[in-house]
């Protein structure tokens, strides 16, 4: 019940319901003086439970809610399986608690929270008879408690990492990005209560949840729902990514410490007034009609290499015989394909709405191109969160990695790069053709999803 610095295997950090007890880390004054010092790691109940780290009894760093994974702050705790160690957060009658142990018998671990200011986990070497340093949590910028003003996130891949959120600005406009973690951002158009939409956030630490609203009986259409009927609310999101998504949180104030992630974290839906949506909506047709001019060039190219090639291989079928013609009509039949595709895409109008999971390769008619859609969470989910572990290789195009479907498919996933020149557009006809065509040496596509961020493949 009193941990004081170390929790070790099956110990419970976090409050008991019954007694009344909230179990919290007490750090050591200094390497050599073990009476409380002055940073404790803390469960927090005022919206959904999350941990803060307090000095003097403010918060230096929140370990963002639990997702059903892990603690949205804390990415990296999926790499604890490595040491052979398991964690779970339970919520119940009795308590709401975070608790670990270890997989392998005669292993020991220990974390520990350090009075350097961070919470450190080690493993025990039985051969040097010492305790070794397997992970340490991270005091960079992002990390910092509010190291960005409210309504911005940080992001280590931007300079400055301070950024606001689509739909606002800072108070001093120099472009999207801080110039300082202490410059504020508003909003460019204040929300209309009616005719608001939403922006879609990905791969975020959800915002501190401190008088937020919780359901976790409903799923993300109706949580869409509740924050549209509220004019007070400011966003929302799933309390659990798990099996594609669950609960509900709803924001009704400013939206602070928030973080974007590369492949972790999850969706946030900001609430935006409609003519800062349809802003948004107007850069991205100006790069689309960019993409469409290319595309057009490449389609053509690709016809005139295509009956280039029949033509010179014909002379010769007879002497390479009638496998070759049939594998040579069906390349010309793919470039015609190719183009056929192409055309349909450009006459197609990528979804608008911007409530809900926005997935640009959807459709309003169900018996044109039957795209065989997936969601980005099943994929995440199959993939362990694209993890390096699962990766099968790389090219210019992206990474591929191996995957598993809840109900026991194996699966492989092309990610593609963000480097990537391939938009929208050319990345749908890539996803049609294949998924028309049947061959011999064509794998089947299962499913893909594309959104301003990612664009997949599932095979």
């Amino acid at each position: 019940d009193y941990p004081t610095d170390t929790l070790l295997p099956h110990m419970k950090l976090g409050l008991n319901l019954k007694t009344g007890n909230n179990r919290f880390l007490t750090s050591w004054k200094n390497a050599y003086d073990p009476s409380s010092g002055y940073l404790s790691y803390k469960l927090e109940m005022q919206g959904l439970p999350e941990f803060l780290m307090l000095r003097g009894g403010g918060p230096v760093f929140r370990s963002g809610p639990w997702d059903g994974f892990r603690f949205s702050g804390i990415p990296e705790m999926q790499n604890w399986k490595f040491a052979y160690i398991v964690y779970n957060f339970t919520e119940n009658k009795e308590d709401v608690a975070f608790t670990y142990r270890v997989t392998t018998p005669n292993f020991y671990a220990k974390l520990t929270m350090r009075f350097e200011g961070f919470l450190e986990l080690s493993t025990w070497d039985p051969d040097m008879l010492e305790w070794n340093v397997f992970w340490v949590s991270s005091t960079a910028d992002c990390n910092i408690y509010m190291g960005c003003t409210a309504n911005s996130f940080c992001d280590t891949n931007t300079s400055p990492n301070c950024n606001c959120i689509k739909g606002f600005e800072p108070r001093n406009p120099q472009g999207g990005a801080l110039e300082n973690t202490s410059t504020e951002c508003v909003r460019k158009t204040q929300l209309n209560c009616k005719g608001d939409g939403f922006y879609w956030l990905r791969n975020m630490k959800l915002p501190e949840t401190s008088g937020a609203i919780v359901d976790k009986r409903i799923g993300l259409k109706e949580c869409e729902e509740r924050c549209i009927e509220n004019c007070n609310c400011t966003a929302f999101a799933n309390t659990n990514i798990q099996n594609g998504g669950s609960g509900c949180v709803l924001w009704t104030r400013e939206l602070a410490d928030i973080r974007r992630y590369v492949d972790a974290g999850q969706d946030l839906y900001v609430r935006l007034a409609a003519v800062d949506l349809v802003t948004e909506n107007g850069n991205n047709n100006s790069r689309k009609t960019r993409t469409i001019i290319g595309l057009s060039v490449g389609a053509t190219a690709l016809i005139v290499l295509s009956f280039t090639i029949f033509f010179f291989w014909r002379k010769h079928k007879q002497a390479r015989g009638i496998a070759l013609y049939t594998d040579l009509v069906f390349s010309i039949l793919t470039s015609f394909s190719f183009l056929f595709c192409l055309l349909s895409c450009l006459n197609k109008t990528e979804c608008g709405q911007t409530g809900g999971r926005l997935n640009l390769l959807d459709t309003t008619d169900d018996d044109d191109l039957k795209l065989p859609l997936m969601e980005y969470d099943v994929v995440a989910m199959a993939t362990n969160d694209f993890s390096i572990s699962n990766k099968l290789g790389e090219g210019g195009f992206g990474t591929v990695y191996k995957g598993r479907l809840i109900d026991g498919e194996e699966i492989a996933v092309k990610k593609l790069s963000d480097v990537s020149t391939q938009g929208t557009n050319e990345f749908r006809t890539e996803m049609i053709l294949i998924a028309k065509l049947q061959h011999i040496n064509l794998v089947r596509l299962l499913g893909c999803f594309a959104d301003e961020d990612d664009k997949i493949l599932v095979y």
